[in-house]
């Protein structure tokens, strides 16, 4: 078959080039000006002894060429361009292009094409060959951390290349089961100030996958023996900690447990086996948890017995870590060291018996071979040293060594040192102790008395003395009545430990009703002995009247125009109070009328109340309520007076529904934003057309402004449509306190009118007026400038 054969051939079969997974190209290539490379077309199941194979050249923006073939026998035909410098070759299963003397023409598109007689029935991919004269630079490759995506159905990993030359470089996607080829976003590269681009690649996988553990890897090179490779998540290998009984544990108890803290492994997947002597154990994995860095924590226990721990075995843990296939081991045996502590004197000797006493305890397997020595300050101290060894031999029983010394020595702050030792041979172990000097707290002490309701209803009453503040917990707390020591029905609440370091406590005394009501006195005595502080707290049942007096609701003044004080006495058995009034020290009796009790249940309140006028009140007079028992008694009295405050009239403004919001939804809603007025009493009707409308309305909660006025937010909610027909909606403010009554109107800017138009009645400080006319102007201005530019295009069309 001649080259004009091939040519008629390869244009015959263009209006239908098939396309399929028969033959297999690599995407990108890269090769160097002058120099040579070698393209593959890879077939699946077409048999090469029946189909020819033609290799046809594109480059971006040009049409196809055909470069040459190989046929069923082997033999090869070339265009001439191509004759001499690409060689076409086979094997059983791939087509070769050898391309040499390449030029920076050569750039384009190569693609391999199978055919039978008279059509290219099966088609490449195509390899993309960037020739180039400039010196190849591999990228470095990063992977960002994964995070979720809005729906939480897909985690998204973002591959960076960087720093690579040439333009064109292969970036590939894969874990241990293959490539991926869906899923992925390739962004453009970008050429930095170095002369070298940068690009990156977006993978969204599964998160079913992604919470199996799976790796996956970013590849980027130019050649595929030569690819950068980075890992996600990347290989960390496990770091493991021992974790062995305490002393402490295996003197209190006769179970322990191994432990193994294995840290830091990523991805999470490990296995955990356990071998004493060399077999086997089953232990025990807690789930792993991730690490905000990234990484995973776990811990591996072995329950055992102590006795069986303390034989000198070796205990041996392993972890795997399997995507990274390394493996870590630690070995544990008990060592049979000493183990020393020391035990600081209580606080009830040092307070009480006026001594310290410091213990110091060694737990070891020999307790009978262990030596003690005590340093004072430095010195050797052996005078009031005691010794106790233990009656049973094991870990289980310490040694241990007692020092006496006095209150003064130990509070001075010196060092106290613990030294133990099994022979003259081996080392000493030593535990070391002072006292903190912290200087004594004397307590706060407050005695509550029992409740009110509680002295009606029940037939008993508690006192209760509250102890604060102290330091150090020593605290004695006694009980007196009319000077007489009380021993019983007495309690105590737990010492707490308060937060700044100090202590306190509650105690209590309980009695009848009728012994409280009796009028003895009774008294709390505290004795803290550290700071040599005693405070004593007394209580008596004194039958007082609490009065108080609440003032006039704005409601009540600006809508009925009328002024109530109200005055409320409490107290106990009320039958016989008496209340009068007094207006700026005048009594006043017009207006004024009291509620008394009814019933047993309000026996402790008696209400009066004071009618006036609102010019009087609000003209700031001084208001007086007085309560009185009896004519002997002495009233008590509360006073209250008006606070000259000037009302102000509210700003209004009317927002129409957002342009998103009559788009988008079937609803539309209109905010009419009030502000700056006082008192806060309004009223807000709405309008459609000149008619009230009552339902779809809605309000804020009136807020409190920093300049001590109000403000709120009304709305009415419509239908787009309705909305959308060109109706006029109005917000109507009235404000009595100001007599103040304001309107404001808008309409859909579709319908061909203003946006917002306002008009009603305002008083002075309304300046709203002030932004319409700014709106107009700005319109006006926006309509002159659009003028005079059509003008000018207009005018230059025409000469030219």
């Amino acid at each position: 078959m001649g080259v004009a054969a091939y040519l008629c051939l390869l244009l015959s079969c263009l209006p239908g080039v098939q396309s399929a997974d028969e033959l297999n190209q690599t995407p990108t290539a890269v090769a160097k000006s002058g120099g040579s490379h070698k393209l593959t077309c890879a077939t699946s199941g077409l048999d090469l002894s029946s189909y020819s194979v033609d290799w046809v050249k594109q480059v971006p923006g040009k049409g196809l060429e055909w470069v040459g073939a190989i046929d069923y026998d082997g033999d090869k035909y070339y265009a001439p361009a191509f004759s001499g410098r690409f060689e076409v070759s086979k094997d059983s299963s791939n087509v070769y292009l050898q391309m040499n003397s390449l030029s920076l023409s050569d750039t384009a598109i190569y693609y391999c094409a199978a055919d039978t007689c008279d059509y290219l029935d099966y088609w490449g991919a195509g390899t993309s060959l960037t020739v180039t004269s400039e010196v190849e630079a591999l990228p470095s490759v990063h992977i960002t951390s994964s995070c979720n995506t809005e729906s939480g159905q897909e985690i998204s990993i973002l591959c960076l290349v960087k720093d690579y030359q040439p333009q064109i470089i292969s970036q590939t996607w894969s874990t241990s089961s293959g490539d991926i080829t869906t899923g992925i976003t390739k962004y453009p590269p970008v050429l930095g100030q170095n002369n070298k681009y940068t690009m990156s690649s977006l993978l969204r996988v599964p998160a079913a996958d992604w919470n199996r553990n799976t790796v996956y890897y970013c590849k980027a090179g130019y050649k595929p023996d030569n690819m950068v490779t980075r890992t996600f998540p990347e290989h960390q290998a496990p770091q493991l900690i021992p974790l062995v009984p305490s002393p402490e544990i295996l003197h209190n108890q006769t179970t322990a447990v191994l432990g193994c803290m294995i840290s830091g492994f990523s991805p999470d997947n490990i296995t955990v086996s356990w071998k004493k002597a060399g077999v086997n154990q089953a232990g025990i994995v807690l789930p792993s948890t991730p690490r905000t860095n990234g990484g995973f924590d776990t811990v591996a226990y072995l329950p055992l017995r102590v006795e069986e721990w303390i034989k000198k075995q070796e205990y041996t843990c392993e972890v795997t870590h399997v995507p990274s296939g390394i493996s870590n081991r630690i070995n544990m045996r008990y060592q049979g060291v000493l183990s020393i502590f020391i035990q600081n004197p209580g606080m009830e000797e040092i307070w009480i018996n006026k001594t310290a006493t410091l213990v110091c305890s060694v737990f070891c397997s020999d307790p009978s071979q262990v030596h003690f020595t005590w340093k004072v300050g430095g010195k050797e101290r052996s005078k009031v040293v005691v010794t106790r060894r233990p009656s049973h031999e094991g870990t289980r029983n310490p040694v241990i060594s007692e020092l006496r010394t006095s209150v003064e020595e130990w509070t001075s702050g010196v060092e106290f040192v613990c030294f133990a030792q099994r022979s003259s041979s081996s080392s000493p172990i030593s535990a070391r102790t002072n006292h903190n000097k912290v200087e004594p707290k004397k307590p706060e002490v407050r005695l509550l008395l029992p409740a009110h309701e509680e002295t009606k209803r029940s037939h008993k009453v508690t006192l209760e003395c509250v102890v604060s503040g102290f330091y150090p917990d020593l605290i004695n707390v006694t009980w007196t009545k009319d000077g007489a020591l009380i021993s019983n029905n007495t309690s105590a609440a737990p010492t707490a430990l308060e937060q700044g370091g100090t202590f306190s406590a509650s105690h209590f005394l309980t009695m009848s009703t009728e012994d409280w009501k009796s009028g003895s006195r009774f008294n709390c005595t505290v004795h803290h002995l550290a700071s040599n502080t005693i405070i004593t707290k007394n209580a008596k049942n004194i039958q007082e009247l609490s009065v108080f007096i609440q003032n006039p609701s704005t409601e009540e003044i600006w809508i009925n125009k009328t002024a109530t004080v109200v005055c409320v006495v409490m107290g106990a058995d009320l039958s016989q109070v008496q209340i009068y009034w007094q207006v700026s020290g005048r009594e006043r009796t017009t207006g004024a009328v009291t509620h008394q009790p009814r019933g047993e249940r309000t026996q402790d309140r008696v209400s009066s109340k004071l009618r006036s006028s609102v010019e009087e009140w609000t003209s700031g007079v001084e208001v007086v309520c007085s309560a009185q028992r009896s004519p002997s008694s002495s009233p008590v009295s509360a006073r209250t007076e008006s606070a000259k405050v000037e009302t102000k009239s509210p700003k209004v403004r009317l927002l129409p529904p957002a342009h998103e919001e009559t788009k988008q939804s079937n609803t539309a809603t209109l905010e009419c934003v009030l502000s700056g007025f006082y008192p806060d009493l309004i009223n807000v009707t709405w309008e459609k057309d000149g008619a009230p409308i009552s339902s779809t309305t809605s309000a804020s909660p009136t807020a409190l402004e920093q300049g001590r006025t109000f403000s709120a937010s009304h709305f009415l909610t419509v239908s787009s449509e309705d909305w959308k027909k060109g109706s006029v909606f109005g917000c109507t403010v009235s404000h009595p306190p100001s007599n103040t009554s304001i309107s404001r109107e808008v309409k859909s800017f579709q319908a061909g009118t203003d946006l917002t138009g306002e008009e009603g009645k305002e008083e002075p400080g309304d300046l709203d007026g002030d932004d319409n006319v700014l709106t107009v102007a700005a319109f006006a201005i926006l309509f002159i400038i659009s003028f005079l530019y059509s003008t000018f295009v207009t005018v230059v069309k025409v000469q030219q």
